[in-house]
């Protein structure tokens, strides 16, 4: 197996130079080609074209319109697939051993109702049926929370506060592609169906607005990535009821206190290139947490309502928190300055955020 699902793996195009040309480097058509092994399944943006065997391979090509499109990326191998049909959409998993059908399909249904509560509140994935793709990596990879005390636990996610004990086991590891997630052979080993696997996939599904529909410019990387896709978690858990939203709120707001302890967290205005792992961590939980004390100042309809915008408006461009306050003031009609301040330049959370969380999880 094999997979490219980076922003910065495939060449960009060029403008035209010269005096009467125009327009950007977004072509309106392009065509990406793949050559596998005829064995291979093979998932890619765009429409795809028709199968050509050469030889011991297949080349499948792809429609690209870059204007509607997801950036190119690439993810194939020699899977078993399983496609579970959920009430709330379809579930394709991936692996290279068959998943127990059991926790396949109790993982579907929570993974489907999950990416339907994102795209109620980003904006649909794209233009045709999303079906998630949930896909087992060939090697290793990053454990983005993983690994300290402050690991990215499950809570939130059951109906009582012992649910908060379960989190990742530090080998575990995973990344995203567009209305998919990648996640390593030792995710798998806990089950597909367990409650912190479950949840760093729900993280890596967020990333397909912000990373793959929408770039982070590099002084938002933390806030418009980690924190939107923690934020996500918070969305998901929604779907499953009120008091879900509350433990899955508390629960961030432990973590990061657990992450302070290791590093404090720094301004979400620089980019996180100087930042220790640590201090990304600490710092991406509190930007999680200003999602929410956005959302309980705004309002989730003009929240909801601010951010499809930006998907809509910045589809395949950079975004920053510049963008993010325009569209948030503009959808509640608050003055907003204020709460960025204090959230995005000062490290830690706000006495009056902290007593509304910390004791009442069913509070908003």
């Amino acid at each position: 197996a094999f997979y490219i699902a980076d922003e910065t793996a495939l060449p960009l195009w060029q403008p035209p130079s010269g005096f009467f040309t125009q327009g950007g480097p977004n072509p309106e058509d392009e065509t990406l080609t793949v050559f596998a092994p005829a064995d291979f399944r093979v998932l890619a943006p765009g429409k795809p074209l028709k199968h050509i065997r050469t030889g011991n391979l297949v080349m499948q090509g792809f429609h690209i319109k870059p204007d509607r499109d997801f950036l190119p990326y690439v993810v194939a191998g020699r899977y078993q697939e399983q496609v579970i049909r959920a009430p709330q959409g379809a579930v394709s998993f991936w692996t290279f051993q068959p998943l127990d059908a059991q926790q396949a399909r109790t993982a579907a249904a929570r993974l489907s109702s999950s990416m339907r509560a994102l795209e109620d509140f980003f904006g649909p994935a794209s233009r045709g049926k999303t079906v998630v793709h949930i896909v087992e990596a060939p090697g290793d990879l990053p454990a983005e929370f993983a690994g300290l005390d402050s690991g990215l636990h499950s809570g939130g996610l059951h109906t009582s506060p012992e649910a908060f004990s379960v989190k990742i086991e530090p080998a575990s590891g995973g990344t995203s592609f567009p209305e998919g997630a990648l996640l390593d052979s030792r995710a798998f080993s806990q089950g597909i169906a367990n409650e912190a696997v479950l949840q760093l996939t729900e993280y890596e599904l967020a990333r397909t607005w912000f990373g793959w529909r929408v770039r982070p410019r590099p002084e938002a990387q933390i806030l418009m990535g980690r924190g939107v896709g923690l934020f996500g978690l918070v969305l998901a858990a929604e779907a499953r009821g009120q008091d879900q939203r509350g433990f899955a709120i508390a629960s961030l707001l432990e973590r990061y206190d657990q992450a302070r302890h290791i590093a404090t967290d720094r301004p979400l205005l620089e980019p996180p290139a100087g930042y220790s792992r640590a201090e990304r961590i600490s710092t991406g939980y509190r930007g999680a947490l200003f999602f929410v004390a956005l959302e309980d100042l705004c309002g989730r309809a003009n929240m909801g309502v601010a951010f499809r915008e930006i998907t809509r408006a910045r589809a395949n461009d950079d975004v920053g928190y510049e963008e993010l306050r325009a569209a948030l003031e503009s959808a509640s009609g608050r003055d907003l300055a204020e709460m960025f301040r204090v959230w995005l330049i000062r490290p830690g959370i706000p006495d009056d955020f902290r007593a509304r969380y910390s004791k009442a999880p069913n509070a908003r």
